[in-house]
């Protein structure tokens, strides 16, 4: 059954997180690597200067070339003793091939649709990368859509339970994934890897957000949005995010200063297992 969070709870939550968003800006101030706060993250530094009280993680994005250099340089720079970078080159069972989660060991904070995965899931820092994507609107349009599915059929494939509630889409989405049981996962999981590289010698003007959740145009900005960057406070400190943070966030959200109803104000990932291991003090 899955676990509605309570305030302390989340707190707690929220505290152990940091120790990961810091060692991750640690890394990257350290290695002069770009990054910046997005998604509820983005939103809590510049609605509540932290988290949103109910949210329940932290989401970071790079630029590809960012994000390659940090997955590389995280091989020999993060305590291994408390850290653990998430890929599918760390972890075989992964099912997200699109991002990387900064997690602490020793700890349990596993999703209620992840709960058959068998991964590592102590607490995490998603970490995004951005692409680039054709100008043309109906090939970005096309070429990101394929992509989606792509990644859902892996996805389902490794396990992940996906909440497809249309009957449609769900009914399309598995008998693909019934006929691509002939081709190996682990072309479709390179093919998904390398989508970038299509583009990356092309003059893009637009980056894309492929482990997104929103449609292509709400995860679609343009190079420079998202190339120079502020500070904003959360929890105290002060972090990385778009310079044009308001522009960054109507895009994709709209009015994300208008707060959502009281009855939905509640950790938007059902949670199936909690244990803080030695951090259950904080």
């Amino acid at each position: 059954m899955a676990i509605i969070l309570n305030q302390e709870q989340l707190n707690k939550i929220h505290k152990i997180e940091l120790i990961c968003l810091d060692e991750l800006v640690r890394i990257c101030d350290k290695h002069n690597i770009n990054y910046f706060l997005i998604g509820g993250t983005l939103i809590g530094a510049v609605r509540h200067k932290g988290f949103i009280p109910w949210d329940d993680d932290i989401d970071i994005g790079m630029l590809r070339a960012d994000y390659d250099k940090f997955i590389k340089i995280c091989e020999t720079e993060i305590d291994k003793s408390k850290f653990f970078l998430q890929i599918p080159e760390t972890d075989s069972n992964s099912a997200d091939f699109e991002l990387a989660r900064l997690r602490i060991n020793n700890t349990k904070f596993v999703q209620e649709h992840r709960k058959n995965l068998k991964t590592h899931e102590g607490f995490f820092v998603e970490i995004f990368p951005y692409d680039s994507i054709p100008n043309s609107k109906i090939k970005s349009f096309l070429y990101s859509y394929f992509f989606k599915i792509l990644k859902r059929i892996v996805g389902i494939r490794m396990g992940y339970n996906y909440d497809l509630k249309n009957f449609i889409i769900r009914s399309i989405m598995h008998i693909n994934v019934f006929f691509s049981k002939v081709i190996p996962l682990s072309y479709l999981y390179n093919k998904v890897k390398n989508y970038h590289l299509n583009f990356d010698n092309i003059n893009s003007q637009k980056v894309f957000l492929l482990a997104g959740a929103y449609s292509n145009k709400k995860e679609t900005h343009l190079r420079e949005t998202v190339s120079e960057y502020d500070f904003l406070e959360f929890e105290g400190k002060n972090y990385k995010v778009p310079k044009n943070y308001d522009l960054f966030l109507k895009e994709q959200y709209g009015d994300y200063m208008q707060l959502p109803p009281e009855n939905e104000r509640i950790n938007k990932h059902p949670v199936a297992i909690l244990d803080f291991g030695e951090y259950e003090s904080l």
